[in-house]
């Protein structure tokens, strides 16, 4: 009986230790995400303007899309740009990574295009991001949009720039 109570200590000091190795850790993640003015993370309001890849000439007037940039790297992303009319475009889903220099980023997401319920094409959207001073306001200086057909065969490409501030409440 004796020996069971010389156990708890040891038991307690490494729950103790563990307990804060997972402290710290947390706070490297939060230290590394969230004090940082010119992280990528939260909710940005784009104004998005698409143009012919050859000629930079506009192609219709600009629209307003909402993407979610979350950490760990996933996104979400809505439009209300009204070109696939009469056909319906789902909400795009991504990731989105740091690139080398701080304040740049990519990202891509994909989107389904449905008529009457069924799939009629896929939209992959890539993107470069770059963050302004301040981190409120940043650019897409080149983003590449594709159409794809439900079997995956590429049918159209465009081009797209937009800038976009932080939404904040």
């Amino acid at each position: 009986m004796i020996a069971k109570y010389r156990m708890v200590p040891a038991a307690l000091t490494l729950l103790g230790v563990c307990a804060l190795a997972c402290a710290s850790a947390v706070a490297a993640h939060d230290s590394d995400d969230r004090g940082d003015s010119n992280d990528l993370s939260g909710t940005w309001q784009f104004q998005i303007t698409l143009h012919n890849c050859q000629t930079n000439a506009p192609i219709g007037a600009p629209f307003q899309s909402l993407l979610t940039f979350a950490d760990g790297g996933t996104m979400t992303e809505t439009t209300a740009n009204s070109m696939f009319y009469p056909a319906e475009r789902g909400p795009g889903h991504g990731v989105w990574s740091r690139g080398r220099h701080k304040g740049q980023y990519s990202a891509a997401s994909i989107a389904f295009i449905t008529m009457n319920g069924s799939l009629v094409k896929t939209q992959k959207i890539t993107q470069t991001i770059e963050m302004g001073p301040g981190g409120d306001k940043l650019t897409t200086p080149q983003a590449t949009v594709e159409f794809f057909d439900p079997a995956g065969n590429l049918l159209q490409t465009g081009c797209a720039v937009a800038t976009a501030e932080r939404f904040e409440s």
